[in-house]
């Protein structure tokens, strides 16, 4: 079988001192009448009656539970893992994308462990998939994601909106239309088809489907179709092999991974 990379909580909030301790702090306010309360009043500012404010116990509760979630929902949900976030890896150049190869896997996890990790349990668990399927914001996230990568590869797209009950669908939006920009498609498809590039697409869609946006892995796949079978308009072929990989992320049961082979797929009960 060949082998192939197919694949903080917040710091508590600091105390709050009270208004005759603000008050102090900007003597020339009262003078100025910018400060009401300096003016209309005395106030005991004496230390035996300074308060602090404390996190809450929600609160607390409520950054226990972000630190327990994947580090891929942390990632999704804004959190800096390993020095990035979603918000700056979607404003990376195209060159950069191009020549960093350890951010996809926390862009479009899979089940699968890759020998490229930013974090090592950069993996989709099932916790996690259903997390995406059930979550509107995490699949706008992940559009997000998508979307850059599409520009990345020379690919236009449109993002429909959606009845919440379309298809069963848990996002109001979907991401569909994909086809190749005229100026930008050539020009990229130099850089990444038939290079490392090949395995990225393989990975992107296996996440999609994990994550509940069939729609997005189907649209994503038919324009990778019309490429392979057309063979014309871009400028260079896209191999049997490398198509071949990109059919069985887009269409196997998603607990069969795109590297194995079909008789394994069988023996496994599909293919």
């Amino acid at each position: 079988m060949n082998n192939m990379d197919l694949t903080e909580p917040v710091e508590p909030r600091e105390s709050e001192q009270s208004d005759c301790i603000k008050s102090t702090n900007h003597p020339h306010s009262a003078a100025t009448g910018n400060d009401q309360g300096a003016t209309e009043g005395t106030t005991d500012c004496s230390i035996e009656n300074m308060t602090v404010e404390t996190p809450t116990q929600a609160s607390l509760q409520t950054k226990k539970d972000f630190a327990r979630l994947s580090p891929v929902l942390r990632f999704y949900k804004g959190d800096n893992i390993q020095g990035r976030t979603l918000e700056e890896i979607v404003t990376w150049s195209d060159s950069k994308l191009e020549y960093t190869h350890d951010f996809i896997q926390m862009l479009f996890p899979i089940p699968e462990r890759s020998n490229y990790m930013l974090h090592p349990a950069a993996t989709l668990d099932e916790q996690t998939m259903e997390a995406f399927r059930n979550d509107p914001d995490l699949q706008a996230s992940m559009r997000t994601a998508l979307a850059r990568m599409l520009r990345f590869f020379g690919f236009d797209y449109q993002i429909v909106s959606l009845d919440s009950d379309t298809d069963g669908a848990t996002a109001s939006q979907r991401l569909v239309h994909v086809v190749p920009n005229p100026e930008a498609f050539p020009r990229a498809a130099r850089n990444w088809m038939n290079s490392h590039n090949d395995l990225r697409i393989t990975r992107i869609i296996r996440c999609l489907r994990c994550c509940g946006m069939e729609t997005e892995a189907r649209e994503f796949y038919r324009a990778l179709r019309h490429l392979h079978t057309s063979r014309t308009g871009h400028p260079r072929r896209i191999s049997d092999r490398t198509f071949m990989y990109w059919t069985r992320a887009a269409k196997r049961d998603i607990r069969i991974p795109p590297d194995m082979s079909d008789a394994e797929a069988e023996r496994f009960g599909g293919t």
